[in-house]
Formats: structure tokens, sequence, C-alpha cells
């Protein structure tokens, strides 16, 4: 019994710790990379209006089902995990660049 108490006390620190190093989103990783690639793309487009941008920016917010005011605050909360928020972006960068290439 002493045992399995000394070893729930190291996973619940291990667990501690963890969450420490990762911000919790709400969602998921990759659903944040996805709306956020997409955006990107958006914001990267050159040769179209503002009211485009603008429709098609509220568009990809639809179909993932989340909104700007949503992701500012899962941007803020990334702000108190800045290696968390480092992957994330990298991984946002590189998923955006595929997203931009034409279908082959």
């Amino acid at each position: 019994m002493q045992r399995l108490r000394g070893i729930l006390i190291v996973m619940l620190i291990g667990a501690a710790a963890c969450r420490s190093r990762t911000a919790d989103l709400g969602m998921s990783d990759s659903a944040f990379v996805q709306v956020m690639s997409e955006l990107k793309v958006v914001a990267d487009a050159s040769g179209i209006t503002e009211p485009v941008r603008a429709q098609r920016r509220d568009a990809v917010l639809r179909k993932r089902s989340t909104s700007a005011a949503r992701l500012e605050q899962l941007s803020a909360t990334l702000s108190e995990h800045p290696q968390h928020a480092r992957l994330l972006w990298s991984a946002i960068e590189v998923k955006a660049v595929t997203l931009s290439q034409p279908a082959k």
C-alpha cells in the first residue's frame, strides 16, 4: 500500500509537470494548427480586397466552428507556454505553405 501511494504521488507530480509545459487549449493542437494555418493563408493572400479577405476569414471560422474571440483567448493561453506556442507556430507555418500550394 505504501509503495502504491508513492507511485501515485510520483505520477501526479509527473502529470502536473507535463501540464505546465503545454497549454490546455480546449481543442486539439491539430485543430488549432488547421484553423490558424487556413487563416494565415487568407491573411497572406495577395490580390484580394479587404472585403473578400474578411469573407474568407469568416468562412474559415464558420467551417471550423470557432470565433476570432476564441482564437484570441487561445493565443493568450499560449503566451504563458512559449515552448508550446513555438511548436504550434512552426506547425502552422508548415501547414500554411502546404495549403497554399496548388493542387496537383
